[in-house]
């Protein structure tokens, strides 16, 4: 099942790179991983550079906060492979929609990852700052936050909705679906509970994603 990553892009590595610059984008891939996995948003922001950091005002720390949730729900596995590519600019307009970087990223950072029959891909923006390689965030804009605040009770009743239905389910069902979820075929596990419950595709998908947490994937 493939899965995007709000707002992250991570460079790969391009022949256009020196020897140096492409072992520092490596060290920066390892820590960026690291924290990723380790769902540890203060370290994983240490890894920001200073003005997206500065973005990250104490009252919008909820919002980051839920970026971060919803981005890092699957692990990166250790077999990733990372690649440095030139800068999109028609991704990098549409992420503008949500919020501009306080310094343009030079370069994003392509993170490709397949477990099981499950694939992903974490997308990180770079910039240099103070001669190392750092993540670049849009700061995000008043439309955007106003938004986020406005539909939290919306928001909240489809995570409990989801989270009672995959509760609701019931042996055998709930072991053949955890099991595929443990094996790593989630697009397979989504079917079968599409075609068990009734239910449709994207509700299928939110329900698997509560499965997979309650059973501490």
């Amino acid at each position: 099942m493939k899965r995007g990553c709000l707002c992250l892009v991570v460079a790969s590595f391009c022949t256009s790179l020196d020897v140096r610059a492409q072992s520092d984008v490596n060290a920066f891939t390892a820590e960026y991983v690291a924290a990723y996995d380790a769902k540890d948003a203060a370290r994983l922001q240490a890894l920001y550079d200073s003005q997206s950091r500065a973005c990250i005002r104490a009252e919008d720390k909820d919002f980051y906060d839920t970026a971060l949730a919803a981005m890092w729900r699957q692990p990166i596995p250790p077999k990733y492979t990372a690649t440095v590519s030139p800068v999109n600019e028609n991704n990098l307009h549409a992420l503008e929609t949500f919020g501009r970087f306080p310094v343009k990223p030079s370069r994003e950072l392509h993170i490709d990852y397949q477990q099981g029959d499950d694939s992903g891909t974490v997308i990180v923006y770079l910039v240099q700052e103070n001669g190392r390689w750092r993540a670049a965030q849009p700061c995000a804009n008043e439309q955007t936050l106003k938004k986020f605040r406005d539909e939290a009770p919306e928001r909240r009743a489809r995570e409990a909705r989801y989270q009672a239905l995959a509760m609701a389910i019931r042996d055998p069902l709930r072991s053949r679906l955890t099991a595929l979820l443990l094996a790593h075929k989630t697009a397979e596990a989504i079917d079968r509970y599409k075609e068990a419950s009734g239910q449709d595709v994207q509700t299928a998908m939110f329900v698997m994603d509560q499965l997979a947490r309650q059973i501490g994937r």
